[in-house]
């Protein structure tokens, strides 16, 4: 009787710590898309957008919560889409497939209700949608070339160009199409950065990093072909900057470089290829 009393206990046990461990899993995926909303937010909103567009601290009161709950809303339907990776929502159409139109519409009558919606906006929502189709290809097990690792990497950052528009639209101003040109090289070179950041984690986790992409494409030449674009990329936004007054070049040059050179300034060292992945480079 006292050997089963002590099994009792151990089973007693074992599932009060797996049941902790659901519990810790769950509450680490409800906290997992706010806490990446208040990052992006961070890191764009506040660090880059409201400074290169001169905003008073009114404006940004005032675009805040929206901008916020916009961000929060794209990593939704990011999670959609990366639940789906490994299916062809084009060849298939299923509820994931449906569930990406509906928040698409969402989107669209969310922003023209509360006035934050232009032409800039509607852009960016449908290249929106066609990153989350060109990367659901990829991920499905479609072939993926150079253009296509490259047309990923420079629609990625559409959620975050999405708020910046949206912020014009807030406060009945035109669209500042300069300054989302002068943006759109540092958008991109700031997403490079962050896979570069997150490469190794990324690789481990499945996850789809453009760097990853480099070397699955060029092996140990990965590191110089990706410097190559980097440099091309920080180039546009040079040439884009020299378009500004004299007067704005330093104070726009010292916000964007700190929005993508600390993430750029080192590519890692590619990771062995698994056997499968070898053989496709």
């Amino acid at each position: 009787m006292a050997e089963l009393s002590i099994c009792e206990e151990e089973l007693s046990r074992r599932h009060r710590s797996a049941s902790l461990r659901v519990l810790v899993g769950r509450l680490r995926e409800s906290l997992a898309i706010p806490t990446k909303t208040i990052r992006i937010f961070r890191d764009y909103a506040i660090g880059l957008y409201f400074p290169a567009n001169r905003m008073s601290v009114s404006e940004r009161l005032r675009c805040a919560p929206l901008l916020l709950l916009v961000e929060y809303l794209v990593y939704r339907v990011d999670s959609v889409a990366e639940g789906a990776k490994d299916i062809d929502l084009d060849a298939t159409r299923n509820e994931d497939y449906d569930k990406l139109h509906r928040y698409k519409a969402k989107f669209e009558s969310l922003l023209r209700r509360t006035h934050a919606y232009n032409g800039a906006v509607a852009r960016e929502i449908d290249n929106g949608e066609e990153y989350v189709r060109l990367e659901n290809k990829v991920t499905s097990g479609g072939p993926a070339d150079h253009a296509d690792v490259l047309r990923l990497a420079e629609l990625r950052p559409t959620d975050v160009r999405m708020l910046h528009a949206m912020t014009f639209a807030l406060r009945g101003r035109p669209v500042d199409e300069a300054l989302m040109r002068l943006l759109w090289p540092v958008e991109v070179l700031a997403d490079l950065g962050n896979d570069l950041l997150h490469y190794r984690q990324d690789v481990v986790a499945g996850q789809f990093n453009t760097y990853h992409c480099f070397v699955e494409l060029y092996g140990a030449a990965a590191p110089d072909r990706l410097r190559v674009e980097l440099d091309r990329y920080e180039q546009q936004f040079l040439d884009e900057l020299a378009r500004f007054p004299r007067s704005r070049q330093a104070g726009l040059r010292a916000v964007c470089a700190r929005r993508y050179r600390p993430l750029t300034a080192v590519i890692p060292e590619a990771l062995p290829l698994e056997p499968t992945d070898a053989g496709t480079s």
